[in-house]
């Protein structure tokens, strides 16, 4: 049973769907599918403006507090007087109001492939997890973008995503070392990874502990590094992630591989 957080609150209460919908958003502010809260407030507030975006917070504020009269009192409160409850804030209030500059512009970034130089493996590597099972994935690259070979390991228990992550960069680093690669670039979509490796944050946790053996993996004369990838550079690990859930198995592969893996290397370099 996953744990529950505000988001998934939201998300699963029709209420607070029909409470957005009053403002005319019909639930849109909540249908992606973010596991941590202060990710999906980002997202928001890139499509909202200052104003709307503090009117927005304060109307989830009373979408939980009716929540909770709702569990501890057994108090239903009707979805148009939380709404109108809002409108009370001024008469220029608005819960979407694209005419206005979003308060976090979404910047312009260019996802095109950098060619590193010759002389560098690019190592990718990602996790996911789907209920009660993990699966990890690594696909290996040269410098041209032509694919070397991989890994998918599928776990059979439960993670959290940050140890998953990290299993996947370990995967990745036992494969380059196992593979004598003198000099790679460790690519991942989890920004947290990316930044404790390089300014070397110290944590006295047992994760913090974990993290410090699989750095210390790393050759200090190898010049490895680990960089942050946008999701969007992910799309051959997500499909190999599912290949791998779908079918249960743990598997590697070379530059011989298979027409599935084949046509997620196309559709990438499209």
């Amino acid at each position: 049973m996953r744990d529950e957080t505000i988001i998934h609150a939201f998300r699963d209460r029709p209420k607070a769907c029909a409470v957005l919908s009053f403002g005319g958003l019909d639930g849109h502010l909540l249908d992606p599918a973010f596991e941590r809260c202060i990710d999906w407030l980002e997202d928001a507030s890139r499509l909202l403006d200052l104003k709307a975006f503090e009117n927005f917070i304060t109307v989830l504020c009373n979408i939980c507090s009716s929540l909770n009269n709702a569990l501890f009192q057994g108090k239903e409160e009707d979805t148009r007087l939380i709404w109108e409850r809002e409108q009370t804030l001024g008469d220029d209030f608005r819960i979407f109001n694209l005419s206005h500059v979003a308060m976090n512009p979404r910047p312009r970034r260019s996802h095109k492939w950098v060619k590193p130089p010759i002389d560098v493996i690019r190592i990718n590597v990602d996790a996911t997890i789907h209920d009660i099972v993990v699966g990890i994935r690594i696909i290996t690259s040269d410098s041209d973008g032509f694919v070397l070979g991989g890994l998918v390991v599928y776990l059979d228990y439960k993670l959290d995503i940050q140890w998953a992550e990290v299993e996947a960069l370990r995967e990745g680093i036992v494969w380059a070392r196992n593979n004598n690669v003198a000099r790679a670039i460790f690519e991942t979509d989890y920004a947290v990874l990316v930044n404790r490796f390089k300014f070397c944050i110290e944590d006295i946790s047992i994760y913090g502990f974990r993290l410090k053996n699989i750095f210390d993996l790393l050759d200090s004369s190898s010049k490895s590094m680990v960089e942050w990838v946008a999701c969007s550079s992910n799309r051959v690990v997500d499909g190999l992630c599912k290949l791998a859930i779908d079918e249960c198995c743990t598997f590697s592969f070379n530059m011989e591989y298979s027409s599935d893996i084949h046509g997620l290397v196309v559709a990438d370099a499209c």
